[in-house]
């Protein structure tokens, strides 16, 4: 709004200067705004290699959110690599169980091309979205502790970690463990009922 009205103002004041001065003066405005957007996309869009100091100062200057996405390839690939060591009778109904929005959002946006399903997640509003019907009995657990995997079901075993190339420590390495669990101790609904979480 402010470069709008800028502008106005602006190709009014131009309008008065000679021609030889008003070229001047809009060659210089329009290079200043290209070197202002060079300068905003450098730090807005995440263009520098993961964990360069350029990278670390853009990751800083957006609130530490570039470094959530590193590494969501590789974990969609790995849970898919542990869905097909699955038994056969297992992979149709299995479900996938993730600690956080980031973790469902790298499944959700990955996992389709992969024939994964949705996630389940019980953070923010991803809690609306359920766990589905009917609910799955084999569950891979992402980004859950090692405790919580085994209070919350009958049996789990691990059968892969999350990591990622570059070393950038981010939500979905925090608890790098996957496990394969089964048996819900309590009904879904009931867990569910208890699972929603704000983050």
């Amino acid at each position: 709004m402010l470069f709008a009205a800028g502008a106005v103002w602006g190709e009014r004041w131009i309008a008065s200067l000679s021609s030889r001065r008003a070229l001047i003066t809009r060659r210089t405005a329009w290079t200043a705004l290209a070197i202002g957007a060079l300068v905003d996309a450098a730090i807005v869009l995440p263009i520098a290699p993961p964990g360069s100091w350029w990278w670390q100062l853009a990751d800083k200057g957006n609130g530490g959110n570039f470094n959530e996405e590193i590494g969501w390839p590789e974990l969609v690939q790995t849970v898919a690599r542990i869905r097909d060591s699955l038994p056969v009778q297992e992979r149709s109904g299995f479900g996938i169980l993730v600690a956080d929005s980031g973790q469902a959002g790298a499944i959700n946006l990955y996992g389709p091309a992969l024939g994964l399903p949705t996630a389940i997640c019980g953070m923010n509003s991803h809690w609306y979205r359920g766990y589905g019907d009917p609910p799955p009995e084999t569950v891979i657990v992402i980004g859950m502790t090692s405790d919580f995997a085994h209070r919350t079901f009958e049996s789990c075993q691990i059968a892969g970690r999350v990591s990622n190339r570059f070393g950038i420590e981010n939500s979905t390495i925090r608890n790098p463990g996957i496990f394969v669990c089964r048996g819900l101790r309590q009904p879904w609904h009931q867990f569910w009922s208890g699972f929603q979480y704000y983050g």
